[in-house]
């Protein structure tokens, strides 16, 4: 018998008890705790934000794990805390210094929304992270699973903190095809969760669940032979582990074709910082050659490229589309008395936006990750001029 979502084959779906996964909460949520929690205490991961229960702490790494794996969090989050130790800190600090200090963990809205957050935590909740799911709920970027995650650990609330991980877990647990992504199925688990979990661990519960989920429960090959829980997964019983959570339809990505040409001048490079809002906000980036394009006129361009250098090319993964971008590396044709540096700006760009630096600007600016690895480089050339 398989759970669809909205109806199970036969049986009613309109008392709470009698839904299947709500049986299933009757007859193995007292047993599913005890044990998760046995197994957590001896095999939990080692995290550095587990070592202190501090709101601040909970708060930097829940937002810093939004859609990005463990591993490459921990020595942000390690460099965050050195440079910026306490709330009070992080919202009192340059915004461009933050942008460097993210600089390559990508999806910068979540960087800007914790400069939001902790700044409207300090003015209007006088430093103190709120407790309220309401209060938490009104900060930028947190979410349910974030407001769950920081009630549950850092104020021992018990509150469920439903992300994609617990999804997979509690749909393949009750052989329910949830879908991770569906709000209306992440509601279902949060009502399944909040009555089985322990009112005094619901943070160390929900920590459970995410490592089962990010280290036994997996998408692909899950490894049911060490699972704590396996007894009482329905899934693994009736062998369909692989047909749960159920499958979202994936579209295909838009692919954009972009050319990067990083302009120099002898031992300076220009550079353009996007607008405070949309794509990739407030970074810093070279010039891109469709843009270069429309403001150059067409035999400065092709002077421009005459004897470009091709750097390879980058792919980069947005949410909603992909960057194939190839690099080169141009100087800036100064024939005779020609345009130095700040009447080329004016051809490159406006002047608040755009500007020739130096190494040692250049490489304490934030950019996208995409093209990181061509500043560093193009660092070290520039210091060599």
């Amino acid at each position: 018998m398989m759970y669809d979502g909205t109806k199970w084959d036969g049986v009613p779906n309109s008392a709470e008890g009698s839904t299947p996964y709500g049986e299933w909460a009757l007859r193995h949520g007292g047993e599913l705790s005890v044990l998760l929690l046995s197994w957590f205490d001896h095999s939990a991961r080692n995290l550095p934000w587990r070592l202190v229960r501090d709101p601040y702490r909970v708060l930097l790494s829940e937002l810093m794990l939004q859609q990005t794996q463990v591993a490459t969090v921990i020595p942000y989050y390690e460099r965050f805390l050195a440079q910026w130790p306490t709330l009070q800190d992080l919202a009192g600090a340059d915004d461009q210094a933050v942008l460097k200090a993210w600089e390559g963990l990508g999806y910068y809205s979540r960087v800007r929304n914790l400069l939001a957050a902790v700044r409207v935590v300090v003015e209007v909740h006088d430093g103190d992270v709120p407790s309220g799911e309401k209060a938490l709920l009104h900060l930028k970027g947190i979410g349910e699973y974030t407001a769950g995650a920081i009630r549950s650990i850092a104020f021992g609330l018990p509150t469920a903190a439903v992300d994609g991980n617990v999804v997979r877990v509690f749909s393949r647990l009750t052989a329910t095809a949830w879908q991770p992504a569906d709000p209306s199925h992440r509601r279902q688990v949060r009502a399944l969760v909040e009555k089985i979990i322990p009112p005094d661990r619901p943070g160390d519960f929900n920590e459970a669940l995410m490592d089962l989920g990010a280290t036994l429960c997996l998408p692909q090959n899950p490894a049911c032979a060490d699972c704590p829980v396996q007894t009482m997964c329905q899934a693994f019983a009736t062998k369909t582990v692989a047909h749960f959570p159920a499958k979202k339809p994936v579209r295909a990505k838009p692919v954009e074709q972009r050319t990067c040409c990083m302009i120099t001048q002898g031992n300076l490079v220009h550079v353009n910082r996007r607008p405070d809002k949309g794509l990739l906000a407030g970074l810093y980036e070279f010039d891109w050659l469709e843009d270069l394009s429309a403001r150059l006129p067409g035999d400065l361009l092709t002077t421009l490229l005459a004897k470009q250098k091709k750097l390879g090319q980058r792919r980069h993964v947005f949410t909603h589309k992909i960057w194939l971008v190839d690099g080169v590396r141009a100087e800036w044709p100064t024939p005779g008395a020609a345009e130095g540096p700040d009447q080329a700006g004016s051809s490159l760009g406006q002047a608040e936006s755009s500007r020739w630096i130096a190494a040692e600007e250049l490489k304490i600016l934030p950019f996208p990750k995409v093209l990181v690895q061509w500043r560093d480089d193009l660092v070290v050339a520039l210091t060599q001029v």
